[in-house]
């Protein structure tokens, strides 16, 4: 059985990590690979623009250019999706319109009550999504690549 997988990309060591294991798991069972980068947030804030959304979305086309030239050589299928939205929001519709059995994300290694405190996407999918979330550390990339 091919699984679709979502993996949130970011360009952190977690994210990589992620990446990594997305493109694995992947693999094994003939699966796709939809690499993600979601940018948004609030547009303003009592009018004035918040967030520089062409940076940001210019950031995202770099950060996918960087994953999917990893991904290459991987020999798995995987497609680079920049979505305009907050990043577990777009992971969340992502995965609806691709049908994908597992959302794979990273983390920075926050503490829970960090996380829950400031709101990591990670925490929040755990929490939100009807799909498995498969959160990997920054450090399990580090020891793959010892």
């Amino acid at each position: 059985m091919a699984f679709n997988i979502v993996v949130g990309y970011e360009g952190s060591d977690g994210s990589k990590a992620a990446l990594d294991e997305g493109l694995r798991i992947a693999g094994l069972t003939r699966g796709k690979v939809f690499i993600t980068y979601a940018f948004g947030g609030p547009k303003t804030y009592s009018g004035a623009p918040l967030t520089p959304r062409r940076a940001l979305k210019e950031l995202g086309e770099q950060l996918l250019e960087e994953a999917t030239a990893h991904a290459s050589g991987s020999g798995v299928s995987f497609e680079a999706v920049l979505v305009e939205d907050s990043a577990a929001s777009g992971l969340l519709a992502v995965a609806r319109r691709h049908h994908a059995e597992m959302i794979v994300v990273g983390t920075h290694g926050e503490s829970p009550l960090r996380g829950a405190l400031l709101g990591s996407t990670a925490y929040k999918l755990v929490h939100t999504s009807s799909k498995p979330v498969l959160v990997m550390p920054a450090a399990k990339r580090a020891r793959a690549a010892a």
